[in-house]
């Protein structure tokens, strides 16, 4: 099952690691500064969030500074995980605002700045043979224009202006008159560790005691005994079954097995499906196989009277997970 970082959770957790680009960006790369304040990341978040626009579930994770309008103020450049949503942001004057969206659909590029300023924009088909359009220009990194408009084949069907409706000709000439598209290539990202390391205190185990808990832990996934409540009741302590509990997203009561899984599947393991686990920390994890996505989950544990106790449970955000179904995707 899906689950949904809180707010509180992103400013508890935020911590910073380089994960690997080419060098280049379509907009102008700005001068190395500092990195934003977790305050900063969480607004951010909170705005995405907010936003009517059409944007994934999963949270923006991934960031890099680029400067739309060559200004020398950075703008922020944020996606999820994967790369399918995504956002730009501003911080001018200490103040986060929200620029843009980018969607699966409607994929982010910029234009050649012109006269002090940029240019955030999006397109892509908008269902049938419709063809969506938005231009967001940046002028002292602040949005001083917004346009969009819908083709249906080469006909526009609808166009506007700072909230206004405008002509097809005035739309016409307002596209016409833009700088040439310039691709908004990725540059290094910087990768937020949103892990809610607070569902999942560390416990002083021997090294006695952490066999034997890998060991159950390999036997529990591969055999789904996850999905049995008397299984719970027994190997849960009270504060990781009201985890559970609280996870659980139906009406009525229940536990949210699904959360020793992958977030992507909700069926049963396979025999041998836990390929790794490994103690980071005081803490368990478990890399395994879900039905072809390959996830890796923390584990709180620790042996009561030469039983395995479970004291919580939380996805590895800093993971990325291998889906089977992506186009890139290779045998793993």
């Amino acid at each position: 099952m899906k689950k949904v970082l809180t707010l509180a959770a992103l400013l508890a957790a935020l911590s910073f690691a380089a994960c690997g680009g080419n060098t280049k960006t379509g907009a102008q790369t700005a001068a190395k500064a500092d990195t934003p304040s977790e305050a900063d990341f969480a607004a951010m978040q909170q705005l995405y969030d907010d936003a009517e626009d059409d944007h994934g579930w999963m949270p923006l994770c991934k960031w890099q500074y680029v400067d739309l309008d060559g200004d020398g103020i950075n703008e922020v450049w944020m996606r999820d995980r994967a790369e399918e949503y995504g956002a730009m942001f501003s911080l001018a004057g200490g103040q986060v605002s929200l620029i843009g969206i980018e969607t699966d659909r409607f994929r982010a590029y910029t234009l050649e700045p012109k006269d002090g300023k940029g240019y955030f924009c999006k397109g892509g088909p908008a269902g049938g043979p419709s063809y969506y359009t938005e231009v967001i220009t940046v002028k002292d990194s602040r949005v001083v224009e917004r346009f969009n408009q819908l083709q249906v084949y080469d006909d526009i069907d609808g166009a506007g202006l700072n909230g206004e409706e405008i002509s097809a000709d005035k739309a016409r000439a307002y596209m016409k008159a833009l700088p040439e598209v310039k691709e908004l290539e990725p540059g290094e990202w910087n990768l937020l560790d949103l892990t809610d390391y607070t569902r999942v205190p560390v416990h002083e185990n021997s090294a006695k005691d952490d066999k034997l808990i890998m060991d159950f832990i390999t036997e529990m996934y591969n055999n789904s005994l996850y999905t049995e409540e008397e299984f719970l009741k027994e190997h849960c302590t009270p504060r990781m079954l009201q985890q559970l509990l609280d996870d659980y997203e139906y009406d009525g009561e229940g536990y949210a097995f699904w959360d020793f899984r992958s977030e992507s599947n909700d069926g049963f393991s396979d025999e041998n499906a836990v390929i790794k686990i490994e103690k980071i920390d005081g803490r368990y994890y478990y890399e395994a196989n879900d039905a072809g996505y390959i996830f890796r989950n923390i584990l709180s544990a620790f042996v009561e009277n030469g039983k395995v106790m479970f004291d919580g449970i939380t996805v590895d955000a800093t993971y990325e997970v291998f889906d089977p179904f992506a186009n890139d995707a290779e045998e793993y």
